[in-house]
């Protein structure tokens, strides 16, 4: 059986894997990074004894703060249009829903 899980040159992509488990190693388990878009779609959610508001009334003020300079939202650290364009969408979207921000949709 261990002639089967050989594979040739292999060795050579050890260094890569060591690197790879080290960073793996280093990351707390259970932390995720925050998505404007995941948010923005929390934020859609009405209140189920009112349906007039938001049940999570912190994530809309998180979209609030967290507008990049450029008026987008999305990953500072990370440029991707896609990323940038359907983080924007969604934020644009659950602010226009509850009439809030508007000078931040304009932007």
């Amino acid at each position: 059986l261990d002639d089967y899980c050989v594979i040739p040159g292999a060795e050579f992509g050890q260094p890569l894997v060591n690197q790879v488990r080290m960073m793996l190693g280093s990351m707390s388990d259970g932390e995720i990074s925050v998505s404007a878009y995941d948010t923005a779609w929390v934020a859609l959610v009405p209140r189920l004894d009112d349906g007039d508001s938001p049940q999570f009334p912190a994530t809309l003020q998180w979209i609030l703060d967290n507008q990049l300079p450029d008026g987008s939202w999305g990953d500072a650290a990370l440029f991707s249009a896609y990323d940038r364009i359907t983080n924007t969408l969604a934020c644009v979207v659950a602010l226009t829903k509850w009439s809030l921000g508007p000078d931040k949709c304009i932007r």
